[in-house]
């Protein structure tokens, strides 16, 4: 043990702690992260209980083709994960910005990567619980049964979805100033694509190209996956079809890429009025 001199006493200095390994750091950083999404009540209201709620009001109005309802299902589930994952994910980012965590963050030896990655990991946990309410308001209500492939295919699906969805919401806080501003913002942006997506039930009369849109949009390919999960379409994961795995895939390397690049610690300047 190493000592210090001071005056003519002589004082024991405790060796520094030692410090921890990368997975501890990621698995403290993803359990904190976790903690501070739970605290949030609109985020839990608007991912985990809007869409048992929407599902309960649809029962009532009983669709007579079952694959209807699995759709329903699926894109009520779609709608929490992408809810959770792009919207609370985000506004929590916005506000600790304005408020000055994000600063006092990147100041500390906690690694960029481990607090953006324990960050999107615990939205993505959050995202995955919403799933898992979700399906199981639909086994009560629409008696939707689940097989262990689709189990998989939906765990696999969603997953995808709410890290692509998660790394959009990350690269769009740079053009959100305020936390007053992120809930206009966001809405305006993920309320067009759930719609137009099937996420609160099927389109009718949409056109054509607008239906060629939504396929490349990262809603339709969680939406249409889990459909075909719960419609049991066929074995294991040959439910996920390539091509939205790879649009998947594609907005999650554009949100990444986004967010190297323009994404912001520190809080914008408020504007002061010239002086007369």
């Amino acid at each position: 043990m190493s000592e210090l001199t001071v005056t003519d006493q002589t004082v024991p200095r405790e060796a520094a702690p030692p410090l921890r390994g990368t997975g501890q750091l990621l698995a403290a950083q993803v359990r904190y992260q976790m903690l501070l999404l739970v605290r949030n009540p609109r985020g839990m209201m608007l991912s985990l209980v809007f869409p048992v709620l929407l599902l309960v009001l649809s029962s009532v109005r009983r669709h007579p083709d079952p694959r209807l309802e699995d759709a329903l299902v699926a894109g009520l589930a779609a709608f929490g994960v992408i809810a959770t994952a792009y919207i609370s994910h985000a506004i929590g980012l916005v506000t600790s910005r304005q408020d000055g965590v994000l600063r006092r963050w990147r100041a500390t030896p906690l690694p960029t990567w481990c607090f953006f990655a324990g960050r999107i990991a615990a939205t993505a946990l959050l995202a995955l619980a919403s799933v898992a309410i979700a399906v199981a308001a639909g086994a009560g209500l629409y008696h939707v049964h689940l097989t262990g492939a689709a189990a998989l295919s939906l765990l696999v699906i969603f997953a995808l979805g709410a890290l692509a969805w998660a790394a959009l919401g990350t690269a769009v806080t740079a053009l959100v100033p305020t936390a007053q501003s992120a809930g206009p913002v966001l809405m305006l942006t993920y309320l067009p694509v759930i719609l137009f997506s099937g996420g609160l039930g099927s389109v009718s009369a949409e056109p054509g190209w607008l239906a060629t849109l939504a396929r490349y949009l990262p809603a339709q390919p969680v939406i249409s996956s889990a459909t075909a999960a719960l419609n049991h379409a066929g074995p294991g994961l040959t439910l996920i079809s390539g091509h939205n795995l790879a649009v998947l895939a594609a907005w999650a390397a554009a949100g990444v890429l986004a967010s190297l690049l323009f994404f912001r610690w520190d809080p914008a300047r408020p504007r002061h009025a010239p002086r007369r």
